[in-house]
């Protein structure tokens, strides 16, 4: 109550200093009357004041708390009636497809949680080889499948897929800004005339590589029209007369820092005009002109001439050339690569369509080569003894591969969309559709051009998996998504129409489920996530069907205004108006015509999805059977099995039987069964005893050669104990020929001593 009576004295007061000293004064008193008098304080003003407020705003509260509920009552009615409203609005806007979407159950593969980075990543990297070598059958294979189901369905579909340019002219831009920016101080510059000599032997060894390149394309091109290496006219001549003159001879790029920055640019700006006059006949004589930029240069070369080379080279589709100067960078050079450095990896093996170099250069770039991607490495012991590198180990990206900790790239929108270019071409489409779900949380924007490719190669072999991860990052990462179709930036209205097609694939090949409570009693519980989810999911079909309705509204709005000019044209009424009438209905049919392609893509994408799981289950009933036929084989003695028990020609049911019977008593087989067992068990004590009578030094070879394989076939025993005689017969017949005396020795014995004398008498003279 003190406290109140002190609020409401400051509150008549006017808060100057002589009135709240007053206040102050006022309020010490009441407290010292207070507690020195034990009697019943008289009521004043104020408390009567601060009663009367306090009492107006508790009623102010219970009204003001009351109308808001009564009013979020009424808004989630309203939503509500919006959601249900939902499916029919979309029906009635020829969008059945996204109606079924609304109205159908929440798809289960929604609830899994989104992929990390370092997730989808380990799983790009831990593909196999064989995965990248094998992607132009595949995908040949399923091609001719969707178009033999396109035919029966009446569909037309492009198979190609252009190749992608945005990401090209990014890599130029990249490449164009690093030259620009190119820093006074550039790392890993030569500290030595060790260094030096280094550097000097790199560029020529890449000199070497180039004219060897170049040399044998144009031979295998034209066989004959260039002249030998070893003849006076080649350009391997003249670079050994321009060798012989003392090039290379660099001066140090620390002296002049200036100086050096200019020659590697002056560098960069010959070696592209002569890329920019390229003629293929001429191939040798253009690469000599570089060899000779690269030899009489002043300077050595950085890593931003190496990126000049592997650009040019790769878009004028001389990939060995190319390969030339990777491979110098890769295995020869120590330059510190750049951002524009990634990029030229990875779009040369994309523009060559060597995938298995494609993903070596990811896996240099994740940290999963011990040999790195050319940034910092140190071996294992060295980081242990080393305070600094523990440190370094601790607070960079680095990675312990092979006894190595090596540094990994940084992963950056420029890399992931070059990544993202080349697996897309490659056919990794499920590897594709999960880096895409990464760098939405990544909260990148992707352009358009390269979102219709990801979209229309799913599209093109119908892969479900793909479609189904796409739809999964999209929901995932709703506000993101929201920007990409209804953002100040939207993408192009054909990757929104490809987007519809990828979810109508995603509703055709799920199978109807039950959730009511009596369905699947042994599952386990699922967490309680489907109605956000199934909200987001109807987000994202809202901003579709938003998107296509606006671009149809845009699209009958230039109509009308070709109505209005066509009409107020001159020629007779009855043409324009025929004409007119023509272009309107076509208009008016529109929605409904891409209503029907829609459900013959849908019926389409089931079939497709059908065809592949039959075919998986196929491969999983032959995996089965062929797990029966090695178990019948183990009851059909070893040397009376034939192919026919492991062939599906021959039904599985008349291969059990034949191979039952061995294991039926009273059988004919039964009997040559046990013969057989018998055998294999005289042969067993044989080995025993044939392993027992050898010598240590052999037995215990058989004997670690059992422990290990479990057993130790007789014929292999039987070749130790014929190599064991033999050794013994030779050992045998080289002691008997010490042990025998020579024939000639015995013969010198019995013949007489010859008398030496007279030479004695003579030399005395």
């Amino acid at each position: 109550m003190l406290g109140l009576g002190s609020m409401a004295v400051q509150l008549r007061a006017c808060h100057c200093r002589a009135c709240l000293r007053a206040t102050n004064t006022v309020i010490r008193r009441a407290t010292t009357t207070t507690a020195t008098n034990p009697r019943r304080r008289k009521v004043l003003a104020s408390d009567v004041f601060t009663a009367c407020y306090t009492a107006v705003m508790a009623t102010a509260a219970v009204l003001d708390a009351r109308r808001k509920n009564e009013r979020r009552r009424e808004l989630d009615g309203k939503i509500a009636e919006a959601k249900s409203t939902l499916a029919a609005m979309l029906e009635q806007s020829a969008a059945r497809d996204l109606a079924k979407i609304v109205d159908s159950p929440y798809p289960d593969f929604l609830d899994t949680p989104p992929p990390e980075r370092l997730d989808v990543l380990n799983r790009i990297n831990n593909q196999r080889r064989q995965d990248w070598r094998g992607r132009d059958q595949i995908r040949h294979n399923r091609l001719v499948l969707i178009q033999e189901l396109r035919v029966s369905l009446g569909l037309g579909w492009s198979t190609h897929t252009p190749d992608g340019t945005t990401t090209l002219a990014k890599w130029e831009e990249v490449l164009a800004a690093e030259e620009k920016e190119m820093p006074i101080s550039a790392p890993r510059e030569p500290q030595s005339e060790k260094h030096m000599e280094k550097y000097s032997d790199m560029v020529n060894d890449l000199v070497d590589r180039l004219l060897a390149e170049a040399w044998y394309t144009s031979e295998m091109q034209a066989p004959g029209s260039q002249p030998s290496p070893s003849s006076p006219d080649s350009a391997n001549t003249m670079i050994r007369m321009l060798r012989s003159d003392g090039y290379p001879s660099y001066a140090h790029p620390d002296l002049n820092r200036r100086e050096t920055i200019e020659q590697r640019a002056r560098l960069n700006e010959l070696n592209l005009r002569i890329l920019n006059d390229w003629a293929p006949p001429l191939r040798v004589h253009y690469v000599a002109k570089i060899c000779y930029n690269l030899l009489v240069c002043g300077t050595p070369p950085s890593i931003e001439n190496y990126n000049t080379l592997i650009l040019g080279f790769s878009l004028l589709g001389e990939h060995n050339l190319s390969q030339a100067v990777v491979d110098s960078f890769l295995f020869v050079s120590s330059l510190k690569p750049t951002q524009a450095t990634y990029l030229c990896l990875l779009h040369h093996y994309r523009l060559k369509g060597d995938g298995v170099g494609f993903h070596g250069v990811i896996r240099r770039l994740c940290g999963h080569d011990h040999r790195g991607i050319g940034l910092m490495r140190r071996s294992e012991a060295a980081v242990a003894r080393d305070p600094l590198l523990r440190r370094w180990a601790a607070t960079q990206d680095v990675a312990l591969v092979k006894g190595h900790y090596v540094q990994r790239a940084p992963f950056t929108k420029d890399l992931a969309e070059a990544m993202l270019e080349g697996l897309i071409d490659f056919d990794m489409l499920p590897a594709g559709a999960r880096l895409l779900a990464v760098c939405l949380a990544e909260q990148w924007y992707f352009n358009s051009e390269l979102l219709w490719r990801l979209f229309h190669s799913c599209l093109v072999v119908v892969d479900t998996t793909a479609a189904n991860i796409i739809i999964h990052g999209l929901v995932h990462n709703i506000d993101k998504a929201s920007l990409l179709l209804l953002g100040p930036s939207p993408v192009h209205y054909p990757v929104v129409r490809q987007l519809r097609h990828l979810l109508n694939i995603c509703q055709a090949t799920r199978l109807p489920r039950d959730d009511g409570a009596d369905s699947c009693e042994f599952q386990s519980p699922r967490p309680n996530t489907g109605q956000p989810r199934r909200a987001e999911l109807n987000h994202l079909v809202t901003a579709i069907w938003i998107r296509e309705t606006w671009h149809y509204c845009v699209n009958l709005d230039w109509v009308l205004r070709k109505a209005r000019q066509a009409l107020s044209d001159d020629g007779p009424l009855s043409e324009r108006l025929d004409a007119v009438l023509r272009a309107l209905n076509r208009e008016a049919e529109r929605p409904w015509r891409k209503m029907e392609k829609v459900e013959r893509n849908q019926r389409l994408a089931r079939l497709a999805w059908l065809a592949t799981e039959i075919e998986a289950s196929n491969h999983l009933v032959g995996k089965v059977e062929y797990g029966i036929a090695v178990a019948l084989a183990n009851l059909t003695p070893k040397k009376l099995r034939t192919r026919a028990q492991f062939s599906r020609q021959v039904p599985l049911e008349k291969r059990m039987k034949l191979a039952l019977r061995y294991a039926a008593p009273g059988t004919l087989e039964y009997r040559v069964g046990l013969c057989f067992e018998l055998s294999k068990e005289i042969d067993h004590q044989l080995k025993l005893a044939l392993i027992e009578a050898l010598p240590p030094s052999y037995a215990q070879g058989l004997e670690q050669m059992q422990t290990d394989s479990g057993d130790v076939a007789l014929g292999r025993v039987v070749s130790y104990v014929e190599h064991y005689l033999a050794n013994l017969k030779t050992r045998e017949a080289r002691a008997w020929r010490r042990e025998r005396p020579d024939p000639f020795s015995r013969l010198l014995q019995a013949l007489p001593k010859p008398n030496f004398s007279f030479w004695k008498t003579s030399a005395s003279f």
